[in-house]
């Protein structure tokens, strides 16, 4: 952030940095700044750089050994800690995913009931000033190139597969903060999904968790694992699994040390609902072991 000060004819720029503040005492002692304004420059010189630390704690609340163990835990929990693995379509889908928090990317005219993430990341690397795989800006447009599953494994050895494992292994970093970016805007968009006399309740519970230790990691890992819950099409028999119902299936803690486990408590009701709720052409109950399992490890996150 940049500020400066307008004096009739003259605009003088708000040091930034130390040596900007050597270059303006520099100023003021050859006469080109006034003192009686000197003391007014220092001033906003320090709101100036107060302001923009604040800013950017608020963009990152996480330390840097935070993100690390953000990423090192989603990497396990969603690609078993393989590169690998983060290009994937398993056999009961419909759509690859791809990598370090398996995001959808739809085949070429096909939509389905979730979120197709993989082209808002392509998209969030873009704005970061980030080059992506060239094949893929060559695409007419940004849906996935195969019409099936089986062209996609006959296509797992190519030269444009490798360069994209390639670029997925070395930009985990944009991924953990893509997955990150997601999380910040949650809460408005969830409040705006439910009747306004549960607002304040659900807001309650969010920020319980979001201030309990570890909190962040669950709430950022759950919305990765299974979505916000606000999607009318994710949804089975009316009922949703993602990060809302959660909300909505949990106690008010009574205590803030409670909050955790009262999160993983509501977490497993809501994955065993999905199973109990899901067609049986969507059979999932053999996952749910190790979704309640990766929900139960939210206890015992270590960095």
């Amino acid at each position: 952030m940049t500020l400066r000060l307008h004096f009739e004819d003259c605009e003088v720029k708000i040091p930034q940095t130390l040596k900007d503040i050597f270059y303006f005492f520099e100023k003021i002692d050859a006469g080109e700044i006034m003192k009686p304004f000197a003391v007014g420059f220092l001033f906003l010189w320090i709101v100036s750089v107060s302001t923009s630390l604040w800013a950017r704690s608020q963009d990152t609340p996480m330390t840097a050994d935070e993100l690390g163990c953000l990423q090192k835990m989603i990497f396990f929990n969603e690609c078993s800690g393989r590169v690998e693995r983060m290009i994937t379509w398993n056999a009961d889908e419909n759509f690859p995913s791809f990598g370090l928090g398996h995001f959808i990317w739809y085949p070429r005219g096909k939509k389905g009931p979730y979120q197709a993430l993989f082209p808002e990341f392509l998209s969030f690397l873009e704005a970061q000033k980030t080059e992506i795989p060239a094949w893929i800006k060559a695409l007419p447009t940004r849906e996935a190139p195969w019409q099936n599953r089986g062209e996609f494994l006959s296509d797992l050895s190519s030269e444009r597969m490798a360069v994209l494992r390639n670029f997925l292994d070395r930009t985990q970093g944009f991924q953990t903060q893509f997955i990150i970016h997601r999380v910040k805007g949650i809460l408005p968009r969830m409040l705006a999904a439910i009747p306004e006399e549960k607002r304040p309740e659900i807001e309650l519970k969010f920020k319980e968790i979001a201030g309990a230790p570890k909190g962040m990691f669950a709430l950022i890992d759950y919305v990765n694992f299974k979505g916000e819950g606000i999607l009318e099409t994710e949804r089975s028999q009316g009922q949703g699994w993602g990060l809302l119902q959660v909300l909505e299936e949990m106690r008010t803690p009574g205590k803030k040390d409670d909050a955790l486990e009262e999160f993983v408590r509501a977490a497993k009701k809501v994955l065993t609902n999905r199973v109990r709720n899901a067609p049986p052409e969507k059979d999932c109950s053999k996952r749910l072991g190790g979704w309640k399992t990766r929900v139960k490890n939210y206890l015992k996150i270590k960095c």
